[in-house]
């Protein structure tokens, strides 16, 4: 069975309480994308830009978005590879069955540290991507993660433009 765990950073430029119109629109065309995967889960970290990044998907799909703490980018005073794994093994917490195609918007550092964690759950090393730095991961972007039976054997780049 095939499912993907699409990876997606919010649409603001920074976190912020509403999204501009012109971050609206680019939410709309994630959602004309990542409805092709058609995803059955959508989590959301706690901060507003993720909810109402995954908004126009979510009405689309009929589905809700589930806000989860897990997905909070507020690590403890930590170094910094000590603060990816952190952030990995608590993002991991809220994932669902890895055999059913989820969509996760969260900050940047939670999402690279997710990336690496299911990576490694399948003997894959993409340890590169928790040192890059914090915004690197541009707004609406992020990656695709093929799975087949749960088992990642593919990661592509989300750039939706």
């Amino acid at each position: 069975m095939l499912s993907a765990l699409i990876l997606l950073r919010h649409v603001a430029a920074e976190s912020a309480d509403r999204l501009t119109d012109a971050q609206s629109r680019r939410a709309w065309a994630l959602a004309d994308f990542l409805q092709l995967y058609n995803p059955t889960n959508l989590l959301s970290g706690p901060g507003s830009a993720c909810a109402e990044t995954l908004g126009p998907l979510a009405g689309r799909l009929g589905l809700q978005s589930t806000r989860s703490p897990d997905l909070a980018c507020d690590a403890p005073k930590l170094t910094p590879a000590h603060a990816a794994v952190w952030l990995g093994a608590r993002a991991l917490r809220a994932l669902p069955d890895p055999r059913r195609t989820t969509v996760v918007c969260a900050e940047g550092p939670v999402l690279a540290a997710l990336l690496v964690a299911v990576a490694a759950l399948d003997g894959h090393d993409l340890a590169h991507h928790a040192q890059e730095p914090a915004d690197a991961l541009a707004p609406g972007g992020g990656w695709v993660l093929h799975r087949d039976d749960g088992r990642l054997v593919d990661v592509k780049p989300l750039s939706v433009r």
